[in-house]
This record gives C-alpha cells, sequence and structure tokens, in this order.
C-alpha cells in the first residue's frame, strides 16, 4: 500500500482509531465486580445495589466510554501530586505497600479508600483526613456541587461516610476536577459515622438476600428507573444475564466465595462467569 494512494491516509487514520476503539474496550472492561463496591451501596434504589452485585446485567460501553471511565483513575496520580507540592503528606497506601481497602460482609462487600492525608504544619491542623477523588465533565453534574458534596453527590458523600467509619477519620477532603476545563472543586466535609455504620448494615443485607429488595417506583418512567441500567429487568421482565451470581441456586458465603444449592458444593471461581445447564434466573 502507498500512503500517495487516493484516500489511503484518511483510511488509515479511521482504522487505527477503530483499532484503538477495540483494544480499549479489550483491555479497560474489566467484567462485572466481584464485590458490591462502598462507591454504590448509597445509591437511593437498593435493588439497583443488589441487581449490580447479583451480575444481572453487564452493560457494554464502547471505547470511548472505557477511556473515560480510565481517565478517572489517571487523575488519582495528579490529584496526589498537587497535594504534595503543596505540602500535604500523603498515603494512598499501607505500610505494607497495600491499598488502604474496606472488607466487609464475609469478604462480599467493601471498597478502596483513595488515601489519607495530613496537613501542612503551617495550617496548624493535627488530624489525618481520607482524601477522596473525583472527574466530572462540564454541566449540571459539575455545576451542582456548588451546593456541597453532600446534597450535589450524595452517593459520594455516603462513601466517604462508609469510609471514614471503618477507619475512624471524621473528616475528609473531596476533589472533583472539571476533565474539560480543569477547574476543581474542594471541599473538607464532616463525615457521617452513624450512615457509614447504617450502608454497612444495608450492604449485608443486599448481599445475604435471595431475593430482589422492592423497586424504588412501581413506573419505568421514575426518574431514577428512567435511565438506569435494570430498567428492563424491573419493569419490562427481561431475562437477566446468564452466570452463577444471577442464578437462584447460588448463595454467598465466608471468604468472598459462592456456594451452589443445586450442585452442593463451592462454585469454582473461573465457572462463575458462565453458569451451567442448570441455571434459573433469580428474577
Amino acid at each position: 500500500m502507498s500512503l500517495d494512494s487516493p484516500g489511503t491516509l484518511a483510511q488509515l487514520a479511521k482504522r487505527i482509531k477503530e483499532d484503538i476503539d477495540a483494544y480499549s474496550v479489550k483491555v479497560f472492561d474489566d467484567g462485572p465486580r466481584e464485590h458490591l463496591g462502598a462507591s454504590i451501596i448509597g445509591h437511593p434504589c437498593a435493588r439497583y445495589s443488589w441487581s449490580t452485585f447479583r451480575w444481572i446485567y453487564h452493560k457494554k460501553y464502547t471505547g470511548r466510554m472505557y477511556r473515560l471511565f480510565e481517565r478517572g483513575k489517571l487523575e488519582e496520580a495528579r490529584f496526589i501530586k498537587l497535594l504534595r507540592g503543596i505540602g500535604f503528606e500523603v498515603w494512598e497506601t499501607t505500610e505494607d505497600g497495600e491499598q488502604h481497602r474496606v472488607i466487609m460482609a464475609q469478604g462480599h462487600g467493601g471498597g478502596s479508600l483513595d488515601g489519607v492525608i495530613r496537613f501542612p504544619q503551617d495550617y496548624d491542623i493535627d488530624e489525618p483526613l481520607l482524601v477522596e477523588f473525583k472527574t466530572n465533565g462540564t454541566g449540571r453534574g459539575f455545576t451542582e456541587l456548588k451546593r456541597g458534596v453532600t446534597l450535589a453527590k450524595p452517593i459520594h458523600f455516603a462513601q466517604m461516610s462508609l469510609y471514614g467509619y471503618k477507619y475512624n477519620l471524621q473528616y475528609a477532603l473531596y476533589m472533583n476536577v472539571n476533565k474539560n476545563d480543569d477547574d476543581i472543586h474542594i471541599e473538607i466535609v464532616k463525615l457521617n459515622w452513624i450512615l457509614g455504620r447504617e450502608l454497612e448494615t444495608k450492604m449485608g443485607h443486599i448481599i445475604a438476600s435471595q431475593e430482589p429488595p422492592a423497586k424504588i417506583a412501581e413506573s419505568p418512567a421514575y426518574f431514577e428507573c428512567k435511565y438506569c441500567d435494570y430498567v428492563d429487568h424491573c419493569h419490562n421482565q427481561r431475562m437477566p444475564d446468564k452466570n452463577c451470581r444471577s442464578c437462584v441456586n447460588a448463595k454467598p458465603i465466608v471468604d468472598a466465595k459462592w456456594h451452589c444449592v443445586f450442585w452442593e458444593q463451592v462454585i469454582p471461581t473461573e465457572f462463575i462467569k458462565q453458569g451451567c445447564g442448570e441455571w434459573k434466573g433469580i428474577i
């Protein structure tokens, strides 16, 4: 192929983009999360959290969207660099080099802290804080933060409160960057340990439940339902994806494992994603 041939340059550019998109889907789609994350336990609909945990449906995105999700992870190192640059101590890992983690509900629930920080000496504050990093695009999602994270992003506040409760941290530094113009929303919030304790209890109940919790609304036109990934499963009897976790015979047990009632044995981890011939949808 000659680069001087008519249309060749445009065709090559198109192919490169298509290859990058395919690569992004392959590399950045980690599949459904194995544990019920602290990042979603504060969702107002318990059925949403339950459906996520039971792998009712794993939504596929375009390569561009997966790169956008990856962008949030890449920003964490930048946040840390900025904080250290102005004198903060930042511990994104423990002394053993492991992430600060919260493990609950027999290993089936939990999450990872972005880090723990301490103010520079000239701030004259000797109290460690939880730190949470988020990203947003231009628009209502970012501008609403002027109202405060507690009101604008209650799921983020719930996540931080659960972490704070488990790590005995009363305050959090919340940082959210606008990916379009690099504006940063910075807020220090007092965490709600009572909420954190309630969320831990809620997590345990959702994980143990063999039946879907009640819907947040009976109409699919309800705001929370309209844009939900599980709207057809809740309101239109759509069958769940086939895997062991979406099967009525599977139950979560200790050490983040699953037990099959039909086969009367612990389900091999590598088999969970596919299910077997005796699969029966839990909804």
